[in-house]
């Protein structure tokens, strides 16, 4: 065990720093994923009030 040791702890670094690049992309792709849903929902709600404010026009 005493053998091993050494190496996992060398390795342990570099697995945090994956674990941190991991959680840090996927909230970044999360939030992305949020905005564009946010967005679609704003642009289809602008439509919307426009293709009523011509059909009231009319």
């Amino acid at each position: 065990m005493e053998s091993v040791l050494p190496y996992v702890l060398a390795l342990l670094p570099t697995v945090g720093v994956a674990w941190l690049f991991y959680v840090i992309i996927k909230n970044i792709l999360e939030g992305d994923r949020r905005e564009r849903i946010a967005l679609a929902k704003w642009e289809a709600e602008r439509r919307a009030e426009a293709a009523s404010k011509s059909a009231d026009e009319q």
